[in-house]
């Protein structure tokens, strides 16, 4: 069984879990009460804006989004 790791991702993908990390993390602090919902819904916003960018960036310079095809089937 392969198992992808970070250094074999793309940049986008690399990012795209980085920005999942952070999301829980930003989370974590409102449940917990460090910041209220409005802050954690404006940092969110502005992550997915930074995600954005990169994305379209990345089309635009014609790279591969994902990896997709080289992920083994394993179900």
């Amino acid at each position: 069984e392969v198992i992808m790791g970070y250094d074999t991702l793309t940049e986008f993908e690399r990012a795209l879990a980085r920005f999942g990390d952070k999301v829980d993390l930003v989370v974590g602090l409102e449940v917990g009460g460090k910041i209220n919902a409005d802050e954690a819904y404006k940092q969110i916003k502005d992550m997915m804006k930074d995600l954005k960018k990169l994305r379209k960036a990345e089309l635009k310079h014609g790279k591969d989004l994902d990896r997709y095809d080289e992920i083994p089937y394993r179900y």
